[in-house]
């Protein structure tokens, strides 16, 4: 389903409006309320809700997006101000994994909350999931060359007017621990907080992780095509069953 016809649901913070497609739960629009004119969210994009990884009997990754769900259930709740869309998907594959997405906003609160759950009764060995999904537009509508992408390598990298050639490629190798991908290269290690952002001369969005526990996950920018994703992915410890 293209972004232009699926129906939204509007989320509202205190700074933020964002969209959501009502039959896919997928991202499909950011825009600061400071500047409602600049789209953030990169519409030529194919951008799931999540993706799960795992490996099959045979010790080989798979991966399976919202995409692949046999259903889809989309709910909205209100209740005083604070408006909650909770998205099921059924039977990832064929397969008896369920998972479920939440996001919550209030117009008093200064970010909207984001989780996800996973129902594993197919006993899957799940490496990781990467969540939330976001793909963002290289050139904004703000002055040209003004786009910069905070990320939290070592010190920290300021990567100023980034572009796909700046960045990994966003694909399944990419995101899995491998020992010639760099397994190290993880939040807690050389990624040192749990966050990214992403601005320009007239307003920004920023990505987090509430987790006070120190979990494995991996937080690093990927060219997703034809946009700039700020990818985190959940990795290890999945339960099974």
């Amino acid at each position: 389903m293209s972004m232009s016809t699926e129906p939204r649901v509007t989320l509202t913070t205190a700074t933020d409006t964002v969209e959501f497609g009502a039959k896919s739960g997928r991202l499909l629009s950011f825009r600061s309320r400071s500047a409602p004119d600049q789209e953030f969210i990169e519409a030529g994009a194919v951008a799931p809700a999540f993706v799960v990884q795992y490996l099959d009997d045979g010790r080989r990754y798979r991966q399976l997006t919202s995409s692949q769900a046999e259903n889809v259930e989309v709910s909205v709740r209100e209740e005083g101000g604070k408006v909650t869309l909770t998205a099921c998907y059924r039977r990832l594959g064929g397969l008896d994994l369920d998972v479920t997405t939440t996001v919550w906003a209030a117009p008093d609160a200064r970010f909207s909350y984001w989780s996800i759950a996973l129902a594993n009764d197919a006993d899957l060995l799940i490496t990781d999931v990467q969540f939330p999904f976001v793909v963002l537009r290289y050139r904004l509508a703000g002055s040209p060359g003004s786009e910069a992408l905070l990320w939290p390598y070592w010190a920290g990298s300021l990567v100023k007017s980034p572009r796909p050639q700046d960045l990994l490629p966003d694909c399944p190798h990419t995101w899995q621990m491998r020992p010639e991908n760099a397994p190290w290269s993880h939040y807690p290690g050389e990624i040192t907080a749990q966050f990214m952002a992403y601005y320009n001369d007239r307003a920004g969005i920023y990505i987090a992780c509430q987790d006070d526990s120190g979990r494995i996950k991996r937080i690093r920018p990927v060219h997703h095509q034809p946009g700039l994703r700020p990818g985190i992915t959940h990795v290890g410890d999945w339960p099974r069953r």
